[in-house]
């Protein structure tokens, strides 16, 4: 690519630091262009040369240097850019960003990049203000360095593609958190590829503690050719996002709509045009001037639109001498890209032109064809399409190409070539590949390739498929794979013989190869089906720089050191990552690493090492989406969304929803703590003395009298030695389970377990598996196979299932934990108040030792009427946690009125264990009654919790709309947090519920459900409890 470009700008010299040029010698022999070039170290010339320098006879229209754009790899593309396209963009960035001697910038972009040297350099030395220079993999290794500079130099003015917000989001610890102070950055800009709303809100509720305000977003648009920048938004104001008819602006079409609106699509505006510029919309066939809210190709008229592309002129005329039919004015910079302008802002909808632009980076998609047909002689020339598409919130290069007329069986040969010849040329991995048939690929009259209609065809499953490789499919055949997925140990077990290999690599340490191993296979997931020792990381497996950044600084974590740079750049194979390890880190891991980790055997590496966004972005679950497209149908037919009711009262047995009483099933208040006039007082007296908030840490702060009260009661309620209260229930589980957990252990978890144990399962990077829903059997089995494999074993339950409203077998389950030496952990969110006579849980319900169950956790709303959550166990287990947990630790502590309140409520528990008996009799009677009218009710045994199952989650949203019109407030449970075919709705029965509120209500659903389309849950259905 470099000598690409140098021959294109006929360079006469090279400039570089001696670190880079020492290591070129190798390098300039295979490129003899580059060779001829005179080659300058900067750091090693005397600064005394710079008193001959003598000033330049200049006018604002010579050439001041050519800006080639980086995807221009097969034909270099250089934009001339004169002194006064220069001066003109910094005089707008400067007015854009408002900058003064006062502001501060840090770029940590590359400054050959054109947001790195205009806007990071150029821009400084034009506004006269300082900016700080930061290395781009000094960033992409560890993004906190970053956010750290813009803290510690109180930079007011920063910021880098999409793609850098986000990998902040989900690189920055808590722990790396603490201690910033972003509250001086005032500019936050953002462009060269899309913005996206998620990522704003992301990046603002994530770093919006640490003073980051959301008004410093400034989404802003610009390309090479206009030098930088073109519109930008006002800085003092948040950005601005627009919500627009999905369908109508596929068809090019703008029609605003509110923001819940079942088709809403949200974009983010790029900002107004700025003084001196001229941005119109135009009508790519007909080249005309469009009005606001019309599609049409973004066209710029502006002294910073550069002269053109260096020795092109037919491409110049083409993209820089534009001119519309209907008006004067210009010539225009034909952008390539699709927007309008709605209320002055401009919003950017895609592009024209085929430009792939993938983590802000251009790249040419004929040079990427190009590369395509020279790998296999099996493929027709000039029948290969290349294009992106937005697969899971995420730009993905895809490669459509015609094959021979030849039958073959089995295609994966050329497959994999054109993985490797266009991750090795391009540096960009392929993310899909579809072989067609001869003749198929779409084509104009004169034989080009037509990439949107072949982009059509791939979106709408028309194409004549011969063979398919994607990576998104694999990865979600890899995670349905489960055990028959190939281990690390089996990866690495080529060690145990001899390797032939023509690397010049020394042979390594085999547990230093597994650990390497792992790592790499936790960044790629699904492409590390195959790796060996001469496995080449960026060929074979097509990691981006990026990740083989992520790779690297996952290893330097593990054995406590750095790479040196230099050797960054020339490790190719795992055999290379393994020597560097051996030769400048060392072998041995850092303490706080498991040494089990470096241990040869039959183990894998943790089930979901690299979540991938489906995982854990709500909005980007195809359940989600599933669910949106039918809460939205609903809603066209008048429906309304029935989550997030808004409660004007307290919400116990009763609760006013639009001003009218409605009985409530959808309050966990099981016991009526919450609205109790002794709770409420003693919260009062807690406010009273000791305020609205401890103000920080317990560890920092100091105990409260209130804490170290609630927290004997609760170990004396539950059974244990100690208990330790946490801000939330949810916290709790998250800091307990992530942080006694670690790769190399297990943690199997009831498949209706709550969210929370599956939330700390994952942030403890321990091995994952679930069992079915209380099958202590099937744990057994499980523990029988795999105990020994793993370091510390935990088993995950819950005393009452929140979804279910069944009790586990609880004696089994510490049977199973004891034979296996496991640790078991019970959740009581849903048992506490509720099971045993006394309602001290599910170890009353049984009659069980508690100090039987190794953790015991819980919340302290519910049937406690308060806010919070809880572990109690032994006194080791609370004193650890005390001094160690994240979540604690770090976090601030109790509230004194919702610890006063859950004191309270279990003083109440104690003195009147009426109200358990009737919150048992009433749950009894539900359950009953609903057995007598034919309710499918699934496990339920009886609890306060009684699912109703529907059939679908359409049917579920439907009852609950209908029976809230009828006077009735219950919640469905839809997919994807349950199967959509065990959609239900959930019932929560309070002691305050009376009689005749409960058979009213059974009443309601006997009748609706009578109503419900075939297959009908009634009468023969086998859903009901035995």
């Amino acid at each position: 690519r470099i000598s690409a470009i140098s021959d294109d700008a006929q360079a006469a010299a090279a400039f570089t630091v001696f670190d880079v040029l020492d290591r070129m010698d190798g390098t300039l022999d295979e490129a003899p262009t580059l060779r001829s070039l005179e080659w300058i170290a900067t750091d090693t010339l005397d600064d005394k040369l710079a008193s001959q320098w003598e000033v330049p006879q200049r006018t604002k229209d010579s050439v001041a240097v050519l800006q080639y754009t980086s995807g221009s790899t097969g034909q270099p593309k250089g934009v001339v850019l004169s002194h006064g396209n220069l001066t003109h963009n910094t005089s707008l960035i400067a007015h854009a960003f408002r900058c003064t001697p006062e502001s501060r910038g840090l770029s940590w972009l590359p400054t050959y990049h054109d947001m790195g040297l205009v806007g990071g350099v150029l821009n400084a030395m034009f506004a006269g203000c300082p900016c700080i220079l930061m290395s781009p993999m000094s960033f992409l290794q560890k993004p906190v360095r970053w956010l750290r500079g813009i803290s510690r130099y109180g930079v007011t003015i920063s910021g880098g593609p999409n793609f850098a917000y986000d990998l902040c989001v989900q690189k920055v610890t808590d722990d790396q958190i603490e201690g910033l102070d972003l509250s001086r950055w005032e500019v936050a800009f953002n462009g060269a590829e899309p913005v996206r709303t998620e990522t704003l809100k992301r990046f603002t509720e994530r770093f919006g503690p640490v003073g980051f305000r959301h008004q410093a977003h400034y989404p802003c648009y610009g390309m090479a050719e206009t030098t930088l920048i073109v519109t930008g938004c006002v800085q003092t104001e948040e950005p601005v996002v627009a919500h627009f008819h999905g369908k109508a602006l596929d068809d090019h079409r703008i029609v605003p709509v509110p923001e819940h609106h079942q088709d809403a699509r949200a974009l983010v505006g790029c900002g107004r045009i700025l003084p001196e510029e001229e941005v119109v919309i135009v009508d790519t066939m007909r080249y005309v001037r469009l009005p606001e809210d019309r599609v049409g190709e973004i066209w710029i008229s502006s002294d910073s639109v550069g002269q053109g592309y260096w020795k092109k002129l037919e491409l110049t005329d083409q993209t820089f001498r534009a001119k519309l039919t209907n008006s004067p004015g210009g010539p225009y910079l034909r952008s390539g890209d699709l927007g309008f302008l709605h209320d002055g802002e401009l919003f950017v909808t895609g592009r024209v032109k085929d430009l792939i632009i993938i983590r802000g980076v251009n790249r040419y998609p004929q040079d990427i064809e190009l590369t395509v047909e020279k790998s296999s002689n099996q493929l027709q020339a000039g029948a290969v399409g290349a294009f992106a598409v937005d697969v899971d919130g995420r730009e993905r290069l895809v490669i459509v190409a015609e094959v021979e007329r030849k039958r073959r069986p089995d295609w994966s040969d050329v497959i994999a070539k054109i993985r490797k010849d266009v991750t090795a040329e391009h540096e960009l991995p392929p993310d899909g590949i579809v072989l067609v048939r001869f003749g198929s690929i779409p084509k104009t009259s004169s034989g080009k390739i037509q990439r949107h209609a072949c982009r059509s065809d791939f979106v709408a499953g028309n194409l004549s498929v011969v063979d398919e490789w994607y990576s998104w499919d694999k990865a979600a055949l890899a995670a349905a794979k489960g055990d028959d997925v190939p281990t690390v140990a089996a990866a690495a077990a080529t060690l145990s013989s001899p390797v032939r290999h023509s690397s010049d690599v020394p042979d390594v340490d085999p547990r230093v190869v597994e650990v390497v191993i792992e790592r790499i296979r936790a960044v790629a997931a699904d492409r590390s089906d195959a790796v060996d020792l001469d496995t080449n990381i960026s060929i074979d497996l097509g990691l981006d720089s990026l990740e083989r950044l992520r790779v690297a600084n996952s290893l330097e974590i593990t054995f406590g050191g750095r790479f040196p740079d230099r050797v960054l750049a020339e490790i190719d194979t795992v055999r290379d990552v393994a020597a560097a390890i051996e030769r400048y880190i060392g072998t041995t891991p850092r303490p706080d690493i498991a040494a089990e980790q470096l241990a040869v055997g039959d183990k894998r590496s943790p089930e979901y090492a690299e979540i991938p966004a489906e995982f854990h972005q709500f909005a980007e679950m195809r359940e989600f989406k599933n669910l949106d497209q039918a809460i939205q149908s609903l809603a066209v037919e008048g429906l309304e969304n029935p989550y997030f009711t808004v409660n004007e009262a307290a919400t116990g047995a009763k609760t006013i929803v639009k001003g009218r009483e409605v009985v409530n099933f959808a309050s966990s208040d099981y016991l009526g703590m919450s609205g109790d006039a002794k709770v409420v007082k003693a919260a009062e007296q807690a406010l009273q003395q000791y305020g609205t908030s401890v103000s920080a840490s317990r560890l920092v702060s100091g105990e409260r009298t209130l804490h170290r009260e609630l927290e004997s009661s609760l170990a004396q309620t539950v059974g244990t030695e100690e208990a330790l209260a946490f801000v939330s229930g949810h916290v709790s589980h998250l800091t307990t389970v992530g942080h006694l957990f670690e790769p190399g252990d297990l943690i199997l978890v009831d498949s209706q377990a709550s969210n929370s144990i599956l939330q700390g399962a994952m942030l403890s990077s321990a091995r994952r598996r679930e069992f079915p829903h209380r099958d202590w059997e099937a744990l057994d089995d499980l523990l029988q196979r795999t105990r020994n494999d793993y370091r510390r074993v935990l088993i995950g339950i819950e005393g009452v299932s929140g979804f279910e409203g069944d009790i586990p077998d609880l004696p089994k389950f510490i049977e199973v934990k004891n034979r296996h030496k496991a640790l078991l952990l019970v959740d009581e969110s849903h048992a506490l108040g509720t099971l045993g006579k006394s309602g001290r849980g599910v170890a009353e319900h049984f009659d069980c030792d508690a100090g039987q169950v190794d953790i015991w956790s819980g919340t302290l709303d519910a049937a406690l009427g308060s806010c919070g959550g809880f572990v109690a166990g032994s006194r080791e287990l609370v004193q650890y946690l005390k001094y160690t947990a994240p979540g604690f630790v770090y976090s601030v502590g109790l509230a004194p009125p919702n610890a006063a309140a859950a004191l309270e409520s279990l003083k109440i528990l104690q003195s009147e264990p009426q109200r358990v008996e009737q919150l048992q009799s009433r749950a009894k009677l539900f359950h009953d009654l609903a057995l007598e009218h034919g309710l499918g009710i699934g496990t339920s045994l009886g609890t306060p919790i009684v699912p109703v199952l529907v059939g679908s989650s359409d049917i579920a949203i439907r009852l609950s709309t209908e029976l809230l019109e009828l006077g009735f407030n219950v919640q469905p449970i839809v997919a994807p947090v349950v199967d959509d075919a065990d959609a239900r709705l959930r019932f929560l029965i309070t002691a305050d519920h009376s009689e005749e509120q409960i058979r009213d209500a059974i009443r309601a659903v006997f009748e609706l459900m009578k109503t419900v389309p075939s297959p009908n849950p009634l009468d023969d259905s086998p859903l009901h409890a035995s």
